[in-house]
Order: structure tokens, then sequence, then C-alpha cells
């Protein structure tokens, strides 16, 4: 199971972790991209407000081109009638200004851009945008605009600095790598829990069959070896076959009934048993259950009661055969924990809960409440929680060879069936008391 749980863990990290790390790789392209168009448009802003004073001024100072140089990181070169302006620029970019200008006119004058060249028409004419690559490892937007001035031409070349977009985001990219890899931490402690949270079920239900297999086991090896034990000694002594045929018959129907009682609750594990219902008279039914333990009380000197309300019972929608059998299971265990000289009581009564079927706010539900009342040894209060377990004992060592632990499983079975429950209970005379409750307004479910 731990090695499920690992590799389920490392399933689980390295998927989700996958996710996220495309969603944040989608998130760092996203960013480049708008870097790279926040580039684009502040070339595109000096290219315009260079152009604009290029056509319409006379006169463009220093300061305005320092000023547009400095804003985006742009080299600046103008000439008029081929005449560059005696600007020297505002900062130093990574490659001569020179070199610079020089590449961008050569790729400008492949599109038929000049500047000694006036523009065919009156209007003027521009390249495309350039990329201009320098001498170490910089690259440059750049366009080369000319256009008619008086009775010459003027001539505009821009480039603008690119920087490169990884380093421009180093930082971001570092705050992203880091919660990258914290949020791949997180989700592998995150998958583990939730992993250890979906398999405790299983691993629950792995540890209860292995400790039904174990109890089986136990319980089937005893009447299995008293078989064996009673053939053998059939076989040495034949004049005593008649007592030891009839210990293996009582081994054989022991057997039997730990097999009916494993069938039965395998059935309604699978959701296939089925229940035959049909209107139960549960005065005749109590009073039936009563005189069938009487002699079996007497034999052992304990005393059994019954108690019945003065008004009828109201008859309920049930299985009495299956009602009969769940008392007969809760009478039967008072029946082994009840010493000599003690009693047994048996009640019913018809009473209003808040109803567990349609829990709206305010409604009530009529229950029918049958109780078997023990003076014995009682149980524990930690054991209240296991008794419904299957092959549960109070007893660990499996001395008695009376009972299986698999009753108290099979009656809170019967009981879910009918859409009932049973609960346990303290006597306050010492012993315990159990309690089926029954619906009597609503028709009781397989499920």
């Amino acid at each position: 199971m731990k090695l499920l749980r690992r590799r389920l863990t490392w399933l689980y990290t390295i998927t989700t972790g996958l996710i996220l790390t495309l969603a944040l790789s989608a998130f760092l392209l996203l960013r480049i991209e708008e870097t790279r168009q926040a580039q684009l448009d502040s070339f595109y802003a000096a290219w315009n407000a260079l152009s604009f004073r290029l056509s319409s001024d006379t006169v463009i100072s220093h300061s305005f081109l320092a000023q547009t140089e400095a804003a985006s990181q742009s080299v600046i070169h103008i000439e008029e009638n081929g005449i560059p302006l005696l600007f020297s620029g505002s900062w130093l970019p990574a490659t001569d200004r020179q070199v610079l200008i020089g590449r961008a006119k050569d790729k400008a004058a492949a599109q038929g851009i000049s500047s000694f060249t006036a523009p065919v028409s009156s209007s003027s004419a521009s390249s495309t945008l350039l990329t201009i690559d320098g001498e170490n490892q910089d690259q440059y937007y750049a366009m080369v605009l000319v256009l008619p001035y008086r009775n010459g031409i003027r001539s505009l070349c821009l480039l603008s600095w690119r920087p490169p977009v990884l380093k421009t985001l180093q930082k971001s990219l570092l705050a992203l790598l880091v919660l990258d890899l914290s949020g791949i931490l997180c989700l592998f402690f995150a998958s583990w829990h939730f992993v250890g949270w979906s398999l405790a079920p299983v691993e629950e239900s792995r540890r209860q069959q292995a400790e039904f297999i174990a109890a089986a086991s136990h319980e089937l090896r005893s009447p299995l070896a008293v078989l064996r034990s009673g053939t053998a000694a059939i076989l040495a002594a034949p004049q005593e076959k008649l007592s030891l045929l009839r210990t293996m018959d009582a081994e054989c129907a022991r057997m039997s009934r730990l097999i009916d009682d494993m069938l039965l609750l395998a059935s309604t594990d699978a959701r296939t048993w089925q229940i035959h219902l049909q209107e139960t008279d549960m005065d005749t039914l109590l009073i039936e259950t009563y005189e069938a333990f009487l002699p079996a009380c007497s034999e052992k000197q304990i005393s059994l009661h019954l108690e019945l309300p003065k008004m009828p019972l109201p008859p309920i929608l049930a299985d009495p055969q299956r009602i009969r059998q769940v008392l007969s299971i809760l009478l039967d265990n008072a029946l082994a924990y009840t010493p000599a000289g003690k009693e047994i009581q048996i009640s019913a009564k018809a009473c209003k809960s808040r109803d567990t079927f349609r829990p709206r706010q305010g409604t009530h539900t009529k229950t029918l409440v049958l109780q078997v009342k023990d003076q014995g040894c009682g149980i524990p209060d930690k054991a209240k929680s296991l008794i419904f377990d299957r092959f549960y004992r109070a007893d660990r060592s499996r001395s008695d060879k009376t009972h299986f632990g698999l009753g108290l499983s099979i009656a809170w079975e019967l009981a879910r069936l009918h859409g009932g429950s049973i609960a346990v209970a303290d006597n306050p005379g010492g012993g315990s008391c159990f309690s089926l409750t029954l619906p009597l307004n609503l028709p009781p479910g397989n499920s």
C-alpha cells in the first residue's frame, strides 16, 4: 500500500506539475510577446514624432532629439540634401552609431529608399520596418524616411535598441521559476496527503478483509479438526462410533451455520439479497419469539419477561422471518452473557422521533422501537462501536464455540435493509440494552 501511495503521489505530482509548468510557460510567452509589442510601440511613437517634426518644422532642436533618443534608446540621424545634421547623440550604443546608420541605409537602399534621391512622387517615401544586427550581439529596429523639403530633400534614419527580452524579463523569469518549483513541491505534499486520504478506505477494507479471512479460517479450522479426529477415532474404536458421530454431526451443523452466515453477509454486500415484505403483526411476532426462548431461559434459570403496551402495536411492512431473526440474535446474545438468577426483558413501543428518512425541519416520523435488555456483564464503551463488526468478539481467544462474532453484523444488515437501525446502550440495572428501531409510516428500502 505504501508503494502504491508513492507511485500515485508521483503520478499526480508529475501530472499537475506539468500542467502548472505549461500554464506558467504560457504566461511567460504572453509576457515576452507583450514586451516585444511594447518595444515596437515605443519605436513607432518616436518615429511618428520625428516624422511630424521633420515635415513641419524648419528647425529641429538638439534638446528634442536628445530627449527622444534617451526616452526610447534610439539612434537618430537626419540629413538635409545629403548633409548630416550636426547631432552627436545623447547615448552610446554597443555598436558604433555610424556603423548602425550605414547598415540601416544599406537595407533601405535595397528597398529603393536613398537619402540622396528624392521620392518619385511629391509625397514622402519610407522603408518597411528593418531589423539591424550590431557588432556585439545587439539588435535594433530601424526605418528610413525621405521626403521633399523646399527645393531639396530631407531624410531620417531612426534606429531603436531591442534589449534581449529574456534579459528584460530576468526578474519575472526567476520569479516564475521559483513559483513553479515551490508549486510542484506544494503539489507533491498535497498529493501525498490526498492520496493517503483517498487510500484510507481501501487500506481499512484490506485490513478488514485480512481480519475476516483470518477469523473465518480460525472458525472453520476447529470443526474440521473435530471431524478429522472423530473419523480417526471411529476407525480406531468402532464401538464408540455413535457418540463420536453425534459430535461430528454437531460440528457439521456448526460449520453449516457459519457458512450460511457468511453467505448472507456476502449477499448483502453484493446487494443481491432481497427481503420479502408483508404487513406484519408485531404483537404476534413478539409473543412467538418470547415463547420460543422460554425453554432455553428456563434451562439456564434466567427469567424472561415480555412487556407490551396496552394498545396493540401498529402493523409494519416488513419481512417477519428476518425481524424474528434479528430478535433471535439479540436474545441469543443476551442469553449467552446473562448469569443464572438474572433476567432478560423484551419490550416494544411506538413513538415519534426526528425524521431521518425525510430530513425536513420540523418533521417527525413514527417508529417502532423493540428493546432487549439483559443483566449480564455489559459492554465497555470502547467496544460499543466495534460489536457490529464482523467476527468481532470481546474474547479475542475465541474460546466460545457457540458464537462466531457474526450475529450482530447480520442483525445490523437486516435492520438496514428494513430502513431501520440498531443501537446499544448500558442497562440502568446492569448489562446491556439493544434497541431495534423500525419505521412505521414509510416503506422500507433495500438500499
